[in-house]
């Protein structure tokens, strides 16, 4: 075989490997993706503010200690702040004109919420806007130093969301289309 020919293989096979990236990932998979990894990002953090409940538990041993863990944590009903949310709160995450308390429902609520909500694809470019003001508000009031680290991620992310819209494997598209009848 020649190098021409070679080539010519390779320049194919690279054609090829773009079609079925753009067919498969760059629409309504890649869509679905990055509301999903937003969503993501949030859940967790709401995760780590209000109590939660393990589900499927099991127990690892480590250093010959049983440690019970869960595959999954979900947020116990009714919601309820962890003391150490209002600390944070009051301290590192101290928000001007708004008290510690009702930021930190507002936090909680939203971080709640809104994942929910992309992850069905309902109201999502509203969702993924309300997120895009939640990072502003943590890049310029409590954590100016993590543009790079984390909230540039954040914010393409929530703009690429609210800009495109949630394609095809949502609520939204399908209501959308009932709707138009």
């Amino acid at each position: 075989m020649t190098i021409a020919a070679s080539i010519k293989i390779a320049q194919h096979a690279h054609q090829r490997l773009i079609e079925l990236v753009q067919r498969y990932l760059a629409g309504d998979a890649l869509k679905l993706l990055a509301r999903l990894t937003l969503a993501g990002v949030f859940w967790r953090s709401l995760l780590t503010k209000v109590q939660t409940v393990g589900v499927f538990p099991y127990t690892e041993m480590i250093n010959d200690f049983a440690v019970q863990r869960a595959y999954l944590r979900l947020p116990e009903f009714p919601l309820s702040l962890k003391a150490s949310t209002l600390a944070l709160f009051e301290t590192e995450y101290a928000l001007p004109l708004l008290p510690t308390e009702v930021a930190a429902w507002m936090a909680t609520l939203a971080e709640f919420s809104l994942p929910i909500l992309l992850v069905l694809g309902v109201m999502t470019r509203l969702s993924a806007l309300a997120l895009l003001g939640m990072t502003v508000v943590i890049q310029i009031f409590v954590y100016p130093d993590a543009w790079w680290s984390t909230h540039a991620l954040w914010v393409v992310m929530t703009v690429f969301v609210a800009g495109f819209g949630p394609g095809r494997l949502s609520v939204d598209h399908w209501a959308g289309r009932y709707f138009a009848r």
